[in-house]
C-alpha cells in the first residue's frame, strides 16, 4: 500500500518515512488496504516492513495499544456485485454520465465502512473469514429473497449463493447485519416475501433489522424485465401486512425487526410513524426512518429560531416529489413563525431519470436548472441533502457556482442545522446590501 500523506508530529514522521514509500506487512501480515492497516496497527508491539526506492526495511515499534502511526493510503480497488440483477439501478441510468456512476458496487469492506448494501454473492470463505477475523461490524446485506428459485431470476445467479448460510456463519461469530428487501411486485412479494422476513428474523439476535423498499423504475429501461411500480393500494396492503409481523417480532424482542421505507408511508397516503417505530433509526442511510428524523430534529431546531429577522428576506427551498408533503405540512410552517422570513417550496420533477423517480437525492443540476428559471428566486435557494457527490458535483457534474450564475440566486445546500441556512441567508443579504452602498 502507497503512502499519499504523514500525520506532522506522528510516529511515522519520527521514523522517517516519505509520501510514496509502500508498507508490504505488519507483524509478517500481508497489508493489502486500509482496513488490514487500521486493524494490525492496533497492537502495541508491531514490525512494519516497509518499501523505499526499491529497499526494504523493517521498523520494529513499541507504542500505546492502539496508537496510531500517522499514516494515509492511496484508495483501494473496489470489488465489483457479483450479480446480474433484473431491477439494478445502474442498468437504467441515461448515457452520457460520469463512469462511477454505471460501476455497479459490491464490496464488503465498503459496506463495513460506509454503510453500501452488498449481496455477498461474491464473498467466498477468505472474505467470510477475514469479516470474522477483523470484526468488520456491521455489513449491509441485500437479501431481497430468500427463495433459490426466485433469486436466481431477480439477480441472475449462476449457481446457488447460499446466502442464509453466510448469514448463519456470520450471526454464529456475532457479526451484526442490517438487511434490505428491493421489493418488485409480483415477484418477491407474497409468500416469498413472507419467507425472508421470517427466515431472516431466526437470525435476529445478529440480524439487526430489515428495511423493505419499493423498486426504483426509470425512464430508461430499454430491453429490461418488465417490472411493475408500487402503487398506491399495493403500499397500503403491504404496510398493513408488515405491520401484523412487527407487532408479533416486538412481542418476542421487544423491537419490529422489520421495517417500510418512508416512501412506501409516502406512496400509501399515510402520515410518516412516530420515533418509536423506528427502535432507534438503525437504517435512516437508507431512506428508513429519514424523514421522521428529519421532521423532529427540524421541531427541536425550531425551538431555538429567531423571532424575527432584520429585514425582509425570501428563502427558496427546492426538492423533488417525494419530500414535497412533508416539506409543506412540516417544515414550512416551522419557518412560518420568524417574522420577515417568507419561506416558499417548489417542486422539481426529474427530467434526467423521469417522471417516476421522485426522490430529491437523483435530482441533476439541469432538472433544477429546468424547472427553476425565470423564477423569481429571491435571497437564497436552498437545496435538499445528498444532492451533490463528495466532489460537489450534481448528477450530471454541474456545480453549485454553475448554477448559482444560471439561477442568478446564491445556492446552500442544507446539512443538518436550520441556523447554518439563517446565518448564510442574513450574510449574503448584508454582503449584497454593501455591494449596493
Amino acid at each position: 500500500m502507497k503512502i499519499t500523506a504523514i500525520e506532522p508530529g506522528s510516529l511515522a514522521e519520527e521514523l522517517g518515512l516519505q509520501i510514496g514509500d509502500e508498507v508490504l506487512e505488519i507483524n509478517g501480515k500481508r497489508v493489502a488496504d486500509v482496513i488490514d492497516y487500521r486493524f494490525y496497527e492496533n497492537d502495541p508491539e508491531i514490525s512494519v516492513k516497509i518499501v523505499s526506492n526499491g529497499e526494504i526495511t523493517i521498523y520494529d515499534i513499541e507504542k500505546d495499544e492502539g496508537e496510531r502511526l500517522g499514516l494515509d493510503f492511496e484508495d483501494f480497488k473496489i470489488l465489483s456485485c457479483g450479480n446480474d440483477c433484473i431491477f439494478c439501478f445502474v442498468d437504467q441510468n441515461p448515457k452520457g454520465m460520469r463512469s462511477q456512476v454505471y460501476f455497479r458496487d459490491g464490496d464488503y469492506r465498503l459496506s463495513f465502512m460506509y454503510g453500501n448494501y452488498t449481496t455477498m454473492t461474491n464473498a467466498g470463505p477468505a472474505i467470510l473469514r477475514r469479516i470474522i477475523q477483523q470484526r468488520l461490524s456491521p455489513q449491509y446485506i441485500s437479501v431481497h429473497v430468500t427463495d433459490y428459485e426466485i433469486r436466481k431470476l431477480m439477480m441472475g445467479l449462476k449457481k446457488d449463493d447460499l446466502i442464509l448460510e453466510k448469514i448463519k456463519l456470520l450471526h454464529d461469530n456475532g457479526i451484526d447485519m442490517h438487511t434490505q428487501i428491493v421489493l418488485c411486485p409480483g415477484l418477491n412479494d407474497g409468500t416469498a416475501l413472507e419467507r425472508t422476513v421470517h427466515d431472516l428474523y431466526r437470525f435476529n439476535k445478529h440480524v439487526i433489522s430489515l428495511a423493505i423498499v419499493p423498486v426504483g423504475l426509470t425512464d430508461h429501461r430499454f430491453g429490461l424485465y418488465d417490472l411493475k411500480k408500487v402503487d398506491q393500494q399495493y403500499a397500503v396492503d403491504l404496510l398493513e401486512r408488515v405491520e401484523v409481523w412487527q407487532a408479533l417480532f416486538r412481542s418476542e424482542t421487544g423491537r419490529s425487526f422489520v421495517y417500510c421505507s418512508d416512501e412506501l408511508h409516502i406512496v400509501a397516503g399515510r402520515s410518516i410513524p412516530g420515533e418509536e417505530y423506528y427502535d432507534g433509526f438503525p437504517q435512516t442511510e437508507n431512506g428508513v426512518g429519514l424523514v421522521r428524523s428529519f421532521i423532529s430534529e427540524s421541531k427541536k431546531q425550531a425551538k431555538r429560531f429567531p423571532q424575527k429577522l432584520s429585514a425582509k428576506m425570501k428563502l427558496t427551498m427546492a426538492t423533488a416529489e417525494l419530500a414535497s408533503g412533508f416539506m409543506r405540512s412540516d417544515i414550512l410552517p416551522l419557518l412560518s413563525t420568524i417574522t420577515n422570513l417568507d419561506a416558499v417550496l417548489h417542486t422539481v420533477p426529474n427530467t434526467l431519470f423521469g417522471s417516476s423517480v421522485t426522490v430529491a437525492g437523483l435530482l441533476s443540476g439541469k432538472c433544477l436548472l429546468s424547472s427553476l428559471k425565470g423564477r423569481e428566486l429571491g435571497d437564497l435557494l436552498l437545496l435538499p441533502p445528498d444532492i451533490l457527490n463528495n466532489d460537489g458535483l450534481f448528477l450530471d457534474d454541474m456545480t453549485v457556482p454553475q448554477l448559482e450564475d444560471a439561477l442568478k440566486v446564491p445556492i446552500f445546500v442544507y446539512v443538518g442545522r436550520w441556523s447554518d441556512v439563517l446565518e448564510y441567508l442574513t450574510e449574503r443579504r448584508q454582503r449584497a446590501r454593501l455591494a449596493t452602498v
